[in-house]
């Protein structure tokens, strides 16, 4: 069975409908959305609409918390905070239902799924670094921690009780005896200096996981921004992938 991983769409729906389609090309039987649907783009009820019909379990971000009124928006920077507020404005009553439904948290098989750290779920705190990575490896049970969060991928792999340390290829086998935090990147707004999507694939026969980037309509997404009066600082980073 091979099943698909997405996140940080931001109301980016060329982005969205383009890794979706790449879903049925790559044949994957089940999804999980790990959250940060809204915030930055111009879409969000589209995305939220098309998020609910196609994945399986739906996670909740900060982006998503903080459309809720639940998120003190002060410690965002002004261009994050100005679309909160735009997207507050915009939320449709059946997507205000659509995020409030979402978990903190999925747990199954293999998988510890959470948008931004399993340690403290709720603070949205960021990993960027092998030594914020070893103390949350003492967080999950699960084989595999999945997170979104900081819009760049990464595949940390852990060996029984040695220390963490970074893989730096896309792909990996999952091996008995190792535990794995991976980064699955961004479909809406990548910032690891890649302006393609981002999300990951896991093949359970082969025992294998891989990030895989998808192009979209970019210039789309941005006329899209502009119109909608969203900071031309967010309209510009989408091409810079930063």
């Amino acid at each position: 069975m091979r099943l698909a991983f997405f996140s940080d769409v931001h109301a980016n729906l060329e982005a969205l409908k383009s890794v979706i389609r790449d879903f049925e090309t790559e044949k994957i039987e089940k999804f999980f959305f790990l959250g940060d649907a809204v915030g930055y783009g111009p879409e969000p009820n589209e995305c939220l609409s098309l998020i609910q019909k196609t994945a399986e379990a739906r996670l909740m971000g900060n982006h998503d918390y903080a459309s809720l009124g639940l998120l003190d928006i002060s410690y965002f920077n002004p261009y994050a905070k100005e679309a909160i507020e735009w997207t507050r404005k915009k939320l449709t009553e059946k997507s205000i239902e659509i995020i409030s439904g979402y978990k903190i948290d999925h747990r199954f098989d293999l998988f510890h799924l959470v948008h931004s750290t399993p340690k403290e779920p709720l603070n949205w705190d960021y990993i960027f670094y092998l030594e914020e990575a070893e103390e949350n490896f003492s967080y999950f049970n699960n084989q595999i921690c999945l997170i979104g969060h900081s819009h760049s991928p990464f595949i940390i792999k852990k060996y029984k009780d040695k220390r963490c340390f970074l893989h730096d290829e896309p792909e990996t086998q999952i091996e008995e005896g190792y535990k794995y935090l991976i980064n699955i990147g961004s479909v809406g707004q990548p910032r690891d200096g890649n302006n393609k999507s981002c999300y990951l694939i896991y093949d359970s026969n082969e025992k294998k996981a891989w990030l895989k980037r998808i192009p979209y309509d970019l210039k789309r997404t941005q006329q899209k921004m502009k119109k909608a009066n969203l900071p031309s600082y967010l309209i510009e980073r989408l091409a810079l992938g930063k």
